[in-house]
């Protein structure tokens, strides 16, 4: 019997089915979405879904709790590479938004925004991812002032809100017509919005 368990294979991990949780998500919309989709992206039974992850709204609020609880690192990560506190305020800005930039499915992915603002647990835990890229906005816009690379902008918390809802609104506005690219667009709309504060040679 202990030969036997010790061979047995080792389940499929939580985070291997929600990543094919969330695949299915992305491409079918909450409307589309069954576990039995899921559990066949994850190549296992239906089975396994109901019994690691309860209902369907269970399995949504597991998305949103691992997609808010990773953002802090997933933030600070990104911005290892940029070299200026201006350049890393428009990396936090546009982070969120590449695995977005699919014309095909844009209304779809966010069609799961409006299934977290209807679940009170659910927009808790989008309240704490927001704030995450709200604290990482307003640490840049704070430092990028001080560095003298914008003049005369609001106050960071404020210039902070101000880029989320540029932000967010550009991609929801592009999502019901998503033409060309959406990083592409909110990356044109970001550097308009901050032009009139960006002292001349700043973020280079």
């Amino acid at each position: 019997l202990q030969e036997a368990e010790m061979a047995r294979p080792i389940g499929t991990p939580d985070d291997a089915l929600l990543d094919a949780a969330d695949r299915v998500l992305m491409t079918e919309g909450p409307s589309g979405f069954t576990l039995a989709k899921a559990a066949a992206s994850a190549g296992v039974s239906a089975a396994t879904f109901v019994k690691r992850f309860g209902s369907k709204e269970s399995l949504f609020l597991r998305l949103t709790r691992r997609w808010a609880t990773s953002l802090d690192g997933g933030l600070a990560e990104a911005v290892g590479g940029a070299g200026s506190p201006l350049q890393r305020l428009r990396v936090v800005a546009l982070h969120s938004y590449h695995d977005l930039d699919n014309p095909l499915t844009a209304a779809k992915q966010l069609a799961a925004l409006a299934i977290d603002l209807q679940n009170d647990q659910m927009r808790a835990w989008l309240h704490v991812g927001w704030g995450h890229v709200l604290r990482h906005l307003e640490q840049h816009a704070a430092a990028a002032a001080a560095a003298g690379e914008l003049a005369g902008a609001p106050p960071p918390a404020q210039l902070a809100r101000i880029v989320l809802a540029a932000m967010e609104g550009g991609c929801l506005a592009w999502s019901v017509h998503p033409e060309g690219s959406l990083v592409a667009r909110l990356t044109a709309d970001l550097d308009a919005l901050l032009s009139g504060w960006i002292t001349k040679g700043a973020g280079s």
